[in-house]
This record gives structure tokens, C-alpha cells and sequence, in this order.
């Protein structure tokens, strides 16, 4: 499927490997991709070339394992791979500088001690040192336990192999010497599984471009490469010029610019390290600079011969050179041409020649060290003879050598486009603990990723390799991709009734560009259905409170409301002494109670100003005992039941006392019908999946907890996550608990401070709800109890309890509610602690009843969620004033006329706070302001 440009200008510079993955992935996701690549071709240090009638690679040749190497991966089913022919780079035949050759069974003996010094098991950890005194080490150590140490032709041999293994493995971590190289570079580079020498059939490693590029080379230089362009400054951080802030600028030596939203560095490692201190305006971070000034990129060298014909045997895949002390003493003056350093000829550096398969008469020449860029400068005709005097000194006595047709040799130390090979772990970079991480790390402008890095020397495990390259490649793609999926119109904090209503809300003003996040593993917040013998237990929100609500619509509409209907403060009233009361008294004293309530906004006035409903509630009830109940014992039996009204107050207010509670805003609280607990028939959990499944899956993310709120320059809005990474968006609806909201650090950095003052103003508070399962209904058709206490009664968490009612559809069930400070208390305890405390306080008020222990308890612990921390809100006097408290809270943060964060949930309904059908129908009108005000200002097509 084709993918417009729709996305970001982003500017890659290197069309390497890691360059091509790179961009090939985000062309994919439609971002507007160019990469500038200094040289006249692709490809980076793969470069295929033909020679000799064949295909060489003068840069990356084989493909180093197999299992979870993603080059092999992409091109094991395209038949473009073969397996070598023959172990070529191990059985080696070791030639000396005498003309002879080193006995077979000798040297295949100690270079499996070598292989296994290398592969060993105790360097599964890091070690200190360099690889030369931990291989030198080891050698001695195992040659001597293996072999011994008294034959001379033994210990000739054991420093041949010594030798020789120095100057081998600088093919494979491209040092001077031995001694640079950090033994962990064993522990870091991770090796996959399989065949280390895979190597291509006909084109070379150029074949993967191809597939990379999905086999149209031509059409993606034309669309996406500009080729000779190469980068001398990027002004990555536009301090001066807001216009262009967030913007990267990069300037090339033919005097051409380019900007960009994004720029990927896929260069070498070698380049960056020579240019590092000139490229980069402002200058990089010193983390990044303490890592280029100590990363190791070195060189080696391929010397490719062709011969007319082939003059060796089949059955000799290789020449390796080891050389005697008199022969590098006189090499200087048998082969005085090119560099020689402290009387050392660059001869003793070419470790040896090694068949290849694409060609029987072609050997491959290595050469490694201090000389490389020296040699490097050398004319082919030089080399060409060097190479031959070479064969012929070592093999010339046993084979006859022919003339070479045809020599071509890399040059990648010298190449100002490259300046290496390729990276490896350095002693300095382990001493000065620079990681390769530390470069990875993009270099951010209020939170947007800017410049970001690629290339071998980036990966930490799989440096060196195409395969590194490739998914270092893909890692930054991906995290452009993620960013921008991280970019949004609109977030939404919270999947609970109001966040959920929101984004339905947004939808159906065909506004998707949002995203809802929910630091929890579910949507719901205080919504939460559990399912005991398989019905619905409600842990939070349990009841629809009304009709007259578009919640409570919507439910009916989808038949999800029950025919039966729950009651509070059912069944028998009991005093400590077990004595159940007469129903008149109850009547009588619920009606006191509740006249005072319905007027004591009224009553404010004549309480000399005071507002606390507690105080109003207590002192007009008392005034009441005292002018009309003169009977002392009817008085104690009434107080008693003012009391169980108090604690249904505190529970059903969510308060820790009822001094928390404005009688002036009383009236608030608006509930038209007298159906105020309406059962939903699958539970409270019903509602929150139909809502969800109306919503995109992708736009939902959950166990996303944000931990911090930011503004940047632009007034966007950056959401710092715990699980790293960020989230920005333009406008903001936070839907979190009152409780969460109060507790929530910095949150004044983002919201004003008469915001964050109605926050701290308005009343938040927990209760706990206790299930307790039997097998049968032992109290019959009583209803429940409901706990009428003395005045002298200890105080204990179970003195909070109104009582025990019955459970909808849970017919051998009671539940209990406590409220106030004895919240947390109970919380703390373990459930079965808490069914047989209530166990104990049923049988102390009711001697008349054989009461069982619970077969199953159910404790809610919302005070103790971080996510919630309690249970729903109520207005305190703080809140008195007409336009404080909710009123206050509803008023979206305005920046230049924008509102970019709203607040919404239960706590932001002026009558309908404390509710789910609140909660709803606030994240509905909170969205819709946003949308008002994204339709009107919606930029013309």
C-alpha cells in the first residue's frame, strides 16, 4: 500500500545500511524522508564492486550468524545465501617465514586453546584489563595444562600462534594492538547463533541493499537520496528564533541547506569523532562527548589478488603467516618499500591469505595494525608486489606462484566519508565508562527528539555488524514513529466513567486525534464488578442514583438496568443490649432527622453564620430532644438513632466527620426522583465495557501511570510517563480522583493557583464496603441489622458501621459500610480478620441468632489505591462561596485564549457530584467545550 508524505520532514545523513533500514521503515509510515550521503553511491561500508569477473566486497562480506540476525532473517528464503564451502577461517595452514609449514595437528590443537580462551564460560561477567593480558594469560595457562612446556618445537609453535592471534583478531576488532582492546568487548558483542560465514552467491552483501529497498534501487534514489552532499553543521537548537525552534538546520560543503523536524546520523563513528567539535551547534552534551572521545574505531585492510590460474591445491583453503625473529629483523632490508616503523616492516601485519568462495583464484589479504592508513596511500603496483613477495616467502618452496592478474584493495581508514572500519570496545572507552548508549540518546528541544544517532557503533551488542547497523537503524525509526504516535490533539488521563464519556464525546465530533491513558490494567477507575458464583459484585460504584440523567438513558437503552431496586438502612434496628426497636421510633427520628437536613441551608442564617452541618445537624436535634422529648430513656434510645444517622451521613458523604460537610451547599446534591439506587443487572462494570468497546483499541492505553505535567515554550502539554518516555499534546483533560489530584507533585506548575486552591478546598474522603458470603440466609426475613450504639461504647473501627444490609442477586450475603478515620484501619486488615471482627460484633448484638463464620470476605481498599485514594467527594464550608469549589473547577485553564487542560469526574458536577452518572455527564460537557472551541477553530482545507 502506498504511503503519503503526511508525516514530518526528517533528514537522514549516511545512506548506509543503518540509513536505508531507516528510512525505508519511516517512508513506510509516510514521513517525508531525504538522506544526504556524501559519497556517489549507497551502500556505506557495504560496497560490492566487481573485479576479476566476479563480485568482491571491499567493505562487509559475510553474514555473522543466523538465529535473530535480521539480515539473515530478511533474506533466508530469497536463495542469495549460500554456505561456505569449507571452514576457511578455521584448520588453518600456518607457513613461517622459513619457507615451511607448521605441523597440522599441532597448530589446530592450539588454536582450538584459542577458540576456547574465547568462548570460556567465565566471561559471562566483566572483567578489567585488555584482551592481550587476559588472552596472554589464559593461553599460558591452558597450553601448559594441555601440552606442556618442555618441547621446543612446542613452544616455537605456541609463539607463533601467539603471535599470529594478535594480529588475527584486529580483523575482528580493528585496534593497532591487542592491548587496546578491552577484554569485555568478549562480554559485550554478542554473537548469534549459527554460521558465522554466510556469504552471498553472485552481487556480494550489495544483494541485501536491494532487498532493503525492496528491489527498486533506482526509483528510491530518485525519490529519497541525494548523493555527494556532505554535512559540515548542524544547528540543532534554535534558541534565538522561536519560529524556527524545534527545527534543524544542516549546511553541506557545496553551500547547500537543508531543515528538518528530525535528523538521524547513521555516519561512521570515525567521522564523528574527527568532526564532533565543529558539527554541532550548540556543542553536544558532554556525555556524548566524553563517549566520541574515547570510542575506538580502527582499520583493516582487504588485499584482493586475482591469479590466471589457480596454483594451489583444493584442499588448501588458506595461507597464514607466522614469522621467525630473524626474518622481521631482516625484512626491512629484503622488502624496503613502503612505511616501517621502529624497524618493523607493515609486512608483519599481513597475517595472511584466505580463499574466497565466489572465485577459486582469488585470495583475500588481510592487514591490520598501526600502518593500515600508511598502506592504504601505497599504489596498487607496490601492494600487488608486496602480496606476491609475501606468498612467495612463505609458500614459494612448496607451491609454484603464479603472477597476479588483478589486485583492488579497500581504503576505508583514508576515506574522509568513513575514517574506519568499524567500532569496538575500547580499554580508555571501559575505564571512562562511556557506553554506547550514551550516543543513542537523541538530543531532545522541549521534548521533541531532534537530532538522533544510528549507525554499528550505536547498538550495544551487535557493533561491527550489518546486522547492528540495520536495527539501530529501525531503533530510531521506530522511535520517531513512537514520538509521533506520542503526539496528540487531545489526551485524556484517566479510563474511568469520565474519561471514557470524554472520548466518547470527542468522537462523536469526529475529533480522533486523542489518546486516553489509564495507570491502572483496566478501564473503570471507581467502577469495579467482580464475580462471585458467577453474579456480579459491585466493589465501588454500586447504584444508578436517578433517572433524570443521560447515564441512566443510556443503561435503559441497552437493557442493562434491573426491575429491582436496593434500599439503605433496612431490616431490624438493634441496640448493644440485643433489644430491637419499634418501628415507630426509627420513622421518627429518621423524619427529625431528615427535616433538619432538607433545611439546614435555611438554618445557616440562624447559627450565627456557622456552616458546618454538623454543627447545625447536632444542635437544632439536641434543641429538639430537649424542648420535646422529656423522658429520659426515650431521649438515650433517640440519640442512639441520631447517631446511626450521623455514620450514614460520614458514609454516605465520603467524609471523615460531618463538621467536613457545607450546610449552605447542601441543597447542591440534586436527585429529582426518589429512585436513587437503581441495580445494574451485570454489574457496574457493564456500563464501563459498552463505552470502551465504542472507543479504538489503539487509542486506549492502559497501565500508563503519568507522574508528571508540563508546559512547554509552545504551551503544548508534556506528560512525562513512568514507564519512560513522554506523551505531548495540545490539549488536556485530566479526569483522576480528587484525591489523586490533591496529591499529585508539580501539579501547580500547570494548573493556576485557583485551581489548585478549589483542589485543595473541596472534601475527599473514603469509605470501606465489607461482602460477607455464607452458605445459607441465617437471618431469615429480617432484612439485615442496622447497629444502634451507647454512649459509653469503646471506640473501635467497628463503631463506624451502620450496619448490615442485604445484596442485590446475592440472596446469602450481607454488607457492611465503615466510614470516617476507621477507613484506613480496616484497609490494613487482613480480609479474614475483618469477616471475623464482624462476626463477633453480629453476635454480640444478636444473642438471638446462631451467627457462622463468613465462608468468603471481600474488603475494599480504595483509600490504599495510589490510583484513587479514596472514594468520591462532598462539599466542605471552604467551598461556600458561589463561585468556589466545583463551580471554580470546572473552568478550563486558558493559555492565550486556548483551553489547553480540563478538569472532569464526579468532583466537577455541581449537582451531580459524588456519582457515576456526575462523572459521566461531566466528562461529556468537558469534552464538548473542547470541541466547541477545535470545530471553531478548525484551520480551513
Amino acid at each position: 500500500m502506498h504511503c503519503g508524505k503526511t508525516m514530518a520532514k526528517v533528514i537522514i545523513v549516511g545512506a548506509g545500511a543503518s540509513g536505508i533500514a531507516c528510512a525505508t521503515r519511516l517512508i513506510a509510515k509516510g514521513f517525508d524522508v531525504t538522506i544526504l550521503e556524501a559519497e556517489n553511491r549507497i551502500g556505506g561500508r557495504i560496497h560490492s564492486v566487481h573485479f576479476g569477473g566476479t563480485n568482491v566486497d571491499l567493505g562487509a562480506q559475510w553474514i555473522h550468524g543466523e538465529k535473530g540476525n535480521v539480515v539473515y532473517e530478511m533474506v533466508e528464503n530469497l536463495n542469495l545465501t549460500d554456505y561456505p564451502k569449507s571452514s576457511t577461517y578455521s584448520n588453518m595452514s600456518f607457513f613461517t617465514s622459513t619457507g615451511t609449514m607448521l605441523d597440522k595437528k599441532l597448530t589446530n590443537q592450539l588454536y582450538e586453546i584459542v577458540e576456547n580462551i574465547l568462548e570460556e564460560s567465565d566471561l559471562t561477567s566483566e572483567h578489567e584489563g585488555s584482551l592481550r593480558e587476559y588472552f596472554d594469560s589464559k593461553y599460558t595457562e591452558q597450553v601448559n595444562a594441555k601440552l606442556g612446556n618442555e618441547n621446543k618445537e612446542l613452544l616455537n609453535a605456541v609463539e607463533f600462534i601467539r603471535n599470529w592471534f594478535s594480529k588475527f583478531y584486529l580483523c575482528m576488532d580493528p585496534a593497532e594492538d591487542l592491548a587496546q582492546v578491552s577484554v569485555n568487548s568478549l562480554v559485550k558483542y554478542r554473537e548469534c547463533k549459527g554460521n558465522h560465514l554466510v556469504h552471498w552467491k553472485t552481487n556480494g552483501f550489495a544483494s541485501f541493499l536491494n532487498v532493503l529497498l525492496e528491489n527498486n534501487p533506482k526509483s528510491f534514489l530518485t525519490e529519497h537520496v541525494l548523493l555527494n552532499k556532505e554535512v559540515i553543521k548542524i544547528v540543532w537548537d534554535q534558541t534565538g528564533d522561536s519560529k524556527d525552534r524545534g527545527k534543524v538546520k544542516l549546511f553541506c560543503a557545496d553551500s547547500s541547506r537543508f531543515t528538518a523536524d528530525h535528523v538521524i546520523l547513521t555516519v561512521s563513528i570515525g567521522v564523528l569523532k574527527e568532526t564532533y567539535q565543529t558539527l554541532f551547534k550548540p556543542s553536544l552534551p558532554l556525555c556524548k562527548i566524553n563517549f566520541l572521545e574515547t570510542i575506538p574505531i580502527g582499520t583493516c585492510q582487504k588485499i584482493i589478488i586475482k591469479f590466471p590460474n589457480k596454483w594451489w591445491p583444493d584442499e588448501v583453503k588458506d595461507f597464514s603467516f607466522v614469522w621467525t625473529d630473524e626474518d622481521k629483523k631482516t625484512l626491512p632490508k629484503e622488502f624496503p618499500f613502503g612505511p616501517i616503523r621502529n624497524e618493523r616492516s607493515w609486512l608483519e601485519d599481513i597475517f595472511g591469505f584466505y580463499t574466497v568462495d565466489s572465485d577459486p583464484n582469488i585470495l583475500l589479504g588481510w592487514l591490520v595494525g598501526s600502518l593500515v592508513k600508511e598502506v592504504e596511500l601505497l599504489s596498487d603496483e607496490l601492494l600487488m608486489n608486496a602480496s606476491l613477495f609475501l606468498l612467495r616467502k612463505f609458500a614459494g618452496e612448496i607451491y609454484k606462484i603464479s603472477e597476479p592478474s588483478e589486485i583492488i584493495r579497500s581504503k576505508w581508514g583514508t576515506n574522509p566519508h568513513f575514517l574506519g572500519t568499524y567500532s569496538y570496545v575500547g580499554v580508555e572507552m571501559e575505564a571512562r565508562e562511556a557506553t554506547r548508549e550514551d550516543l543513542a540518546k537523541p538530543l531532545v528541544v522541549d521534548g521533541k527528539e531532534v537530532v538522533l544517532f544510528a549507525g554499528e557503533a550505536t547498538h550495544s551488542c551487535y557493533f561491527s555488524t550489518v546486522h547492528g547497523a540495520v536495527e539501530s537503524g529501525w531503533r530510531e525509526a521506530d522511535r520517531l514513529i513512537e514520538s509521533k504516535s506520542r503526539r496528540h490533539k487531545v489526551v485524556i488521563v484517566g479510563a474511568g466513567i469520565a474519561g471514557l464519556a470524554a472520548a466518547t464525546k470527542l468522537l462523536e465530533n469526529k475529533i480522533d486525534d486523542f489518546l486516553l491513558l489509564e495507570a491502572q490494567e483496566e478501564a473503570g477507575g471507581r467502577i469495579k464488578t467482580v464475580q462471585i458464583g458467577n453474579k456480579p459484585i459491585d466493589l465501588g460504584a454500586q447504584w444508578m442514583h436517578g433517572k433524570s440523567n443521560p447515564l441512566y438513558d443510556l443503561a435503559k437503552e441497552k437493557q442493562l438496568i434491573s426491575d429491582e431496586m436496593s434500599e439503605e438502612g433496612l431490616g431490624l434496628y438493634v441496640r448493644s443490649n440485643g433489644k430491637i426497636l419499634d418501628k415507630f421510633m426509627v420513622d421518627k427520628v429518621a423524619f427529625k432527622v431528615g427535616q433538619i437536613l432538607e433545611d439546614c441551608s435555611k438554618l445557616v442564617s440562624e447559627n450565627s453564620g456557622c456552616t458546618a452541618l454538623g454543627t447545625i445537624l447536632e444542635q437544632h436535634f439536641f434543641r429538639y430532644l430537649e424542648e420535646h422529648v422529656p423522658d429520659e430513656s426515650e431521649a438515650e434510645v433517640m440519640k442512639e438513632l441520631y447517631d446511626w444517622h450521623v455514620r450514614f451521613q460520614v458514609i454516605d458523604n465520603s467524609c471523615k466527620d460531618l463538621s467536613k460537610l457545607s450546610a449552605k451547599r447542601w441543597a447542591d446534591y440534586v436527585c429529582l426522583d426518589d429512585e436513587a439506587h437503581a441495580n445494574m443487572k451485570h454489574g457496574y462494570q457493564s456500563l464501563v465495557q459498552l463505552l470502551l468497546d465504542g472507543l479504538p483499541d489503539n487509542q486506549v492505553k492502559f497501565n500508563t501511570e503519568v507522574t508528571k505535567i508540563s508546559f512547554s515554550p509552545q504551551s503544548e502539554i508534556k506528560l512525562d510517563l513512568l514507564a519512560g518516555g513522554s506523551i505531548v499534546c495540545e490539549h488536556l483533560i485530566l479526569t483522576p480522583s480528587l484525591g489523586v489530584l490533591k496529591e499529585f507533585q508539580g501539579l501547580s506548575n500547570v494548573l493556576p493557583e485557583s485551581l489548585m486552591v478549589n483542589i485543595a478546598n473541596m472534601g475527599f474522603a473514603s469509605i470501606c464496603k465489607v461482602y460477607l458470603f455464607y452458605d445459607r440466609k441465617w437471618w431469615g426475613d429480617s432484612q439485615g441489622f442496622q447497629l444502634l450504639w451507647s454512649s459509653d461504647h469503646n471506640a473501635t473501627w467497628q463503631r463506624h458501621i451502620t450496619g448490615f444490609d442485604e445484596v442485590f442477586n446475592h440472596e446469602n450475603t450481607l454488607m457492611t459500610w465503615v466510614g470516617g478515620d476507621s477507613v484506613r484501619e480496616v484497609e490494613r486488615l487482613p480480609a479474614e480478620e475483618v469477616g471475623k471482627q464482624c462476626t463477633e460484633l453480629l453476635r454480640t448484638f444478636l444473642p438471638n441468632y446462631s451467627v457462622p463464620e463468613p465462608m468468603e470476605v471481600i474488603r475494599t481498599q480504595w483509600l490504599s489505591n495510589p490510583f484513587i485514594k479514596g472514594s468520591y467527594s462532598h462539599i466542605t464550608p471552604e467551598c461556600d462561596d458561589c463561585n468556589a469549589g466545583i463551580n471554580a473547577l470546572k473552568q478550563p485553564v486558558l493559555v492565550d485564549g486556548v483551553p489547553r487542560i480540563l478538569l472532569a469526574g464526579e468532583a466537577i458536577h455541581s449537582s451531580h457530584y459524588s456519582t457515576t452518572h456526575g462523572a459521566y455527564e461531566s466528562g461529556l460537557d468537558q469534552a464538548q467545550v473542547l470541541c466547541d472551541f477545535l470545530l471553531e477553530n478548525k484551520p480551513a482545507i
